[in-house]
């Protein structure tokens, strides 16, 4: 198994300079506790940068159906055009910083695994298999966070295009008799169209999938091994079986990212 470079991670500051720290589950949790907080800062941009900018582009049309006037609405497009830059920005600079996050959390927990795994005494594969199933539960769920969040993601876009779409279509009908919805349907479109084109690119719903086929495989096999059931069933020994268990696990996990190139790969072993 291919060891972490515990220079790098002491020079990158996830460790404190100490090979093997007693604290590791302190300095887990607190990059848990940092990842955590990232992401909660993400989602709320995320909710301003989207629904927002739909709501003030809502008030737009019904100030132009109110007052039948192109000033209030002006200024509300002018609103909804700035939110939509400013919060563009900030979502940018935030998801970097969550990937940091989590990229040091990764490394911290493994080089915790790999500390473990030392501990374990050369030689003692059967140790190493076991913890390497200890491990796994982590990794079940973490596919289906991102199972979840593509899901999340992909049901969000869906919204905004089928909601948009219906907009628009109002708008436009309405803009044959009133010019002033002109500009509000075609905003309407170009959002419609980019929230189309994005929902294509990302494919949110093929890597969601992905994900939860993975992590139901992961736990069949995390349950089978223990039970003895299904490929297990012919071997006596612990370590026949738990080396089986090893190979199909890796098996999966490289299924999975063959099937999905862009999808993370994090876990354990890695």
């Amino acid at each position: 198994m291919e060891r972490v470079d515990a220079a790098g991670i002491v020079g990158g500051g996830v460790l404190a300079g100490d090979d093997r720290p007693a604290d590791w589950e302190r300095r887990i949790a607190q990059r848990s506790e940092e990842h955590y907080r990232a992401r909660l800062v993400q989602r709320l941009l995320l909710i301003w940068a989207m629904p927002g900018t739909l709501l003030l582009i809502g008030a737009a049309a019904a100030a132009l159906l109110l007052w039948m006037s192109a000033l209030p609405a002006a200024i509300v497009f002018a609103l909804a055009l700035a939110s939509l830059a400013v919060s563009a920005k900030f979502v940018y600079q935030q998801h970097f910083k969550v990937r940091a996050v989590e990229s040091e959390l990764r490394t911290l927990e493994y080089a915790h695994r790999e500390h473990l795994l030392d501990e374990l005494g050369p030689g003692d594969l059967l140790g190493a298999h076991k913890r390497y199933r200890a491990q796994l539960p982590e990794l079940i769920e973490r596919y289906r966070g991102e199972a979840r969040r593509d899901r999340w993601k992909d049901n969000g876009l869906q919204t905004v295009i089928i909601g948009g779409s219906i907009v628009a279509a109002t708008a436009t009908a309405a803009s044959m008799s009133a010019v002033e919805f002109q500009w509000g349907a075609v905003a309407l479109c170009l959002l419609v169209a980019v929230s189309a084109a994005f929902a294509g690119h990302a494919k949110y719903r093929d890597r969601s999938a992905s994900c939860q086929q993975a992590a139901d495989a992961l736990e069949r096999e995390y349950e089978s091994v223990e039970l003895r059931v299904g490929r297990y069933r012919r071997f006596v020994g612990e370590s026949e079986a738990y080396a089986e268990f090893a190979d199909a696990v890796e098996s999966l996990r490289s299924e999975r990212a063959r099937r999905l190139p862009s999808a993370s790969t994090e876990g354990i072993g890695q």
